[in-house]
């Protein structure tokens, strides 16, 4: 698998190389905002730990509090820090504009959420089956791979017929009904998770609204800020998707671990405990989905100023 990932992550670096046109836009100098990095990072680490340590602590113990404040202490020094640094991690300037925010928000909400639905599925579909302590599908990686491909590929198709799509249509009307499309594919899931059939119709619906919301992201993006700001607005946005993923990845082993065991140091889940994952999974594409209504009309991508080689 790892031999996989390295041959067709260097075919990918030749195929950018050879056929992406290099964009002329550039940001002068730069410098790593190491502060805020650590303010961030930490801040976030220690959220993540008292969240899976919470049930071992207890919600009410002074552990989980105090991780829970440090972690507020380090993200308000953050916020300040951002505003006083000369290249900031969150450039404030761009990121106070509403179209900007509402954006970052919307996106890394709803993409972090499809981000961290795979500890749930992966864990329900190769989680052994062994009466009262576990009740994953049991599959093989093999046969995993082979049931789930048509999920990639639906993934795959509907992101470049998203990319089409927005040319003529607003972006808005895209990422809603992507993000919806997940919420109803994973909404069945809730219930229908127990055969190959059914993960394969649950992905695909859930598949064709994650491939819209992958799609779409970065355009919209590109849509609401400057040429300059494009490479700043994207890694914002990848930010903040990541810190989406990592809470919502850590609250699932949380809800699922409501319904299982320890044994010999390995979690297993019971049925129950994967159904509350997939709940909660639905719950945040949810208010992916809410979100975008606070993003006001932009420019479509055809109208966009973009930062792209002539």
């Amino acid at each position: 698998m790892l031999w996989f990932m390295a041959v067709s992550t260097a075919v990918s670096f030749v195929l950018v190389a050879a056929f992406v046109p290099e964009s002329p836009v550039r940001e002068a100098g730069g410098r790593m905002d190491w502060v805020g990095g650590v303010l961030l990072g930490g801040g976030i680490t220690a959220l993540v730990y008292a969240v899976g340590q919470g049930s071992h602590w207890g919600w009410d113990s002074a552990e989980f509090a105090a991780y829970v404040a440090g972690a507020l202490i380090a993200l308000i020094a953050f916020v300040l820090v951002e505003r006083r640094v000369a290249e900031p991690l969150f450039p404030p300037a761009m990121t106070r504009r509403r179209p900007v925010w509402t954006v970052l928000l919307a996106a890394s909400v709803a993409a972090g959420s499809l981000s961290a639905v795979g500890v749930v599925i992966q864990m329900l579909i190769l989680m052994p089956k062994i009466p009262g302590v576990s009740e994953g599908l049991g599959w093989s990686g093999t046969h995993n791979a082979i049931v789930t491909s048509p999920i990639s590929a639906m993934i795959i198709v509907a992101a470049v017929g998203t990319g089409v799509l927005a040319r003529r249509t607003d972006a808005r009307i895209l990422l809603g009904t992507g993000s919806a499309l997940t919420v109803l594919g994973y909404g069945i899931g809730t219930q229908l998770h127990h055969s190959a059939p059914q993960i394969v119709g649950m992905g695909l619906i859930a598949g064709l609204g994650t491939g819209m919301v992958m799609a779409i992201v970065p355009i919209m993006i590109i849509e609401v800020v400057t040429p300059e700001e494009q490479a700043l607005g994207n890694g914002a946005q990848t930010l903040g998707q990541g810190v989406a993923q990592i809470v919502v990845s850590q609250l699932a082993f949380v809800v699922m671990a409501q319904h299982g065991a320890i044994m010999h140091g390995t979690q297993f889940y019971l049925d129950t405990g994967f159904t509350n994952g997939l709940w909660l999974v639905v719950g945040c594409c949810a208010l992916g989905t809410l979100l975008v209504l606070l993003i006001p009309r932009s420019k479509r991508l055809d109208e966009a100023e973009v930062g792209q080689a002539a």
